[in-house]
């Protein structure tokens, strides 16, 4: 085993997780969270990020909001919940000052 080449600078985890509408835990992220990763890889490629900023679509992160998905980030960045389209692309803002191209 060794070190993939590209090793990215932040990670991005959404949750797209589905449940059956009986579940105690509620749906799941789902659509919502497939709405969130899309807008993530769309907005990360127009910024020039998808090298640095990996955006990668999961099941569950273990927090199901009744609305929005839950998000990770890697690097200890924390787990967030209840995010929107919106959110999502206010993140990339607060990351492309730190994040070099």
């Amino acid at each position: 085993m060794q070190a993939a080449r590209f090793q990215p600078q932040l990670q991005i985890f959404v949750c797209a997780n589905e449940r059956g509408a009986d579940s105690s835990l509620g749906t799941g992220c789902g659509a919502r969270g497939r709405a969130v990763f899309e807008q993530l890889k769309r907005d990360t490629a127009r910024r020039g990020l998808a090298v640095s900023v990996w955006v990668t679509e999961t099941k569950c992160l273990g927090v199901c909001p009744r609305e929005g998905c839950a998000l990770a980030l890697s690097h200890g960045g924390g787990v967030f919940e209840g995010v929107t389209c919106e959110d999502a692309r206010g993140l990339l803002d607060r990351i492309e000052g730190k994040t070099p191209r």
